[in-house]
This record gives structure tokens, sequence and C-alpha cells, in this order.
């Protein structure tokens, strides 16, 4: 029997009463790993799909539970899929957890999806972005950052060249807005503060990018895929520091056809250049010199083990990842 380990960990992203309601049987089995069943965040309700659809094909799925993960549990499975990931690890522990976390992913006998290799790509943004821009995708303009050795004034001639009379501050460990600062008309003094402050808090390389006061009027489109396949789209603005989602039917159809034309290449570029991705988001935010419409569209975002809540599918993408993963691995 082959053995598959799912890494989960996380507390976001709650189920449904209803989701619960619906797949109660299914997720009885966290009450063995000491989960309260009144609060299930997303991951382990995924696990708990992937484990009844893994016990119909007769492979065994085990949960790995992230911080406190170990060579030799690892070593156990003959597969392993992320949820939980690098960024997680880093919240979780600072660099000490995180590069535990690598390093066991790295060295272990099993097979890691997505592998450590592509985690650690999508995690330094710096290298993926590199990579879009060389691809010819639309970015933002970017300046990266590394905190033990930086120069104001290299940044200052970047932030003038391309006339930013705002710019947003941003960790490459970061998510969920985490250590983003909007810096309003920067100065040396302004931008020296912040990337210390961000020093300070353990986060060592960052992004430099333009602040548009129309990021949020149009909001970002997030597209997700499983296997190359768009399952859903949806839009995302923010709100007193709280998302605020609407469906795709809310997104202009031409504009979410030309976010999926270039989402569908950039998924079969990643698998060719780098490796096949069971699942992605790739988000689209605008827009660059133009508040006419949301046209002038560029990939903000890039994510291979993305947070994806029950209720942005209802659960159907929770059966068709579980599905995708016990017939891959």
């Amino acid at each position: 029997m082959k053995t598959l380990g799912v890494i989960i960990g996380t507390t976001d992203d709650p189920i449904s009463k209803g989701y619960y309601k619906k797949n109660k049987a299914k997720l009885s089995i966290l009450k063995e790993y000491g989960y309260d069943l009144d609060y299930i965040p997303y991951d382990a309700a995924l696990f708990a799909e992937i484990h009844s659809q893994g016990s119909q094909k007769g492979i065994e799925v085990i949960p790995l539970f992230g911080q406190e993960l170990t060579l030799q549990e690892c070593n156990q499975c003959d597969s392993i899929f992320t949820i939980y990931e690098g960024v997680y690890s880093f919240f979780d522990g600072g660099y000490p957890l995180y590069n535990k976390f690598m390093n066991t992913l790295k060295k272990t006998s099993a097979k890691v999806y997505p592998s450590q290799k592509m985690q650690e790509f999508i995690i330094k943004k710096h290298k993926y972005m590199d990579y879009l821009d060389k691809k010819g995708y639309p970015i933002a303009p970017t300046k990266y950052i590394d905190v033990a050795k930086y120069n104001t004034k290299t940044l200052m001639n970047f932030i003038n060249k391309h006339e930013l009379q705002d710019i947003i501050v941003k960790p490459e460990l970061g998510a969920f807005k985490r250590g983003l600062k909007i810096i309003k008309k920067p100065t040396e003094s302004k931008v020296k503060k912040q990337i210390e402050t961000l020093k300070k808090q353990g986060f060592k390389r960052l992004l430099l990018q333009p602040y548009l006061e129309e990021f949020n009027k149009y909001g970002e489109i997030k597209t997700y895929w499983i296997n190359g396949e768009n399952i859903y789209s949806y839009n995302q603005k923010w709100k007193d520091g709280e998302g605020v989602f609407t469906d795709e039917s809310t997104i202009e159809p031409e504009l979410l056809q030309e976010c999926l034309k270039t989402g569908e290449q950039l998924y079969k570029d990643l698998s060719k250049d780098h490796e096949k991705l069971l699942q992605c988001r790739i988000d689209f935010a605008c827009c660059i010199n133009n508040d006419e419409r949301c046209r002038e569209f560029f990939i903000n975002e890039i994510e291979i083990s993305p947070t994806i809540g029950e209720q942005e599918s209802g659960g159907t993408a929770f059966k068709k990842l579980a599905e995708t993963i016990i017939t891959t691995l």
C-alpha cells in the first residue's frame, strides 16, 4: 500500500457549517488528530477529502504537521503533498523553523509536490518576478532589496526614474498583507526607516513597487487552476483591512478571458521551464498608467500552495484537487 503524506497545520479559512453537515462522515477522521470540529481550517478539511478518496483507492493518507515536521516521518511516505508551506513555517517560527522545514523537504526520500525547489522559487519572489519579466509577462516595476546591503540613493533613483509618487515596500516572505507598508511621497529617510523596521522583524529580502490607487478600485482578479484547468476566478478588494470577495460574474467577461488566456500560457511555461503544478493561483491587478478601465493588467502574484477557502467554490475545488492528487501521486 502506498503512503501519501499531506502537510497541514494552518488555522486559516474555517469551513462553513453547511459544508460540515454535508461532509460530516469524511471530516470525522480529524477527531483522531485533535481537531475541534466546530472550527476546521481549510487545509484540515482538504486533508479529510484526500483521505476519503485515498481510502477508496487503497492509498494510506496520513497528516504531517508542518510545525513539527521531521525527516523520519517524511521518509515513511512515498509521496507528500504540501498545503502548509514555507511561508507558514516562517510565520510560525521565523527563519529557524523555515530553514528546518525546507531542508526536511529537500532531504526526504519521498516525492514532494510541489517540490522544495519549486516552493523556494515561488517564495523568493524576486526569482519568479525576474522569470516573468524575461518571459515578457506584464509585471509592475519592481526593485528588490537585500536588507543586509542596500543603498537608499539607488532606491531613490529607481523611484525617480519611474516617477513614483507613492510606493509600497513588502517582504518576500510575506502573505495576507503582513509587513506591507505604503509610503506616501517617499524620501530617503522614510524608505530607510521602513526597511530597518522590517529588518528588525526578521525579514531579509523586500520588494519595492509603485502604490497604485487603482489597485483597490478595480481589485485583484484571482484565478485558481488545477492541473492546468481554470476551476474558478473571483475579484478581491480590501475594506477596513478585510478582504471583500465577489464571484467571477462581476468581472468584465472580456477582461476575464484575457487574464485566463495569460494564466493558461503561464501555467504551460511554468510546467515546461520548471515543473508541472497540481494547483496554482495566478493573481492579476491593474492599472499601470491607466485609470480609464482595468485594461493594463499585470501579474501581481503566483501562489502554488494557495489558501483555498471552501466558500470560494462551495467545496467543489476540494473534491477536484483531491482527485487530481490521488490519481497523480
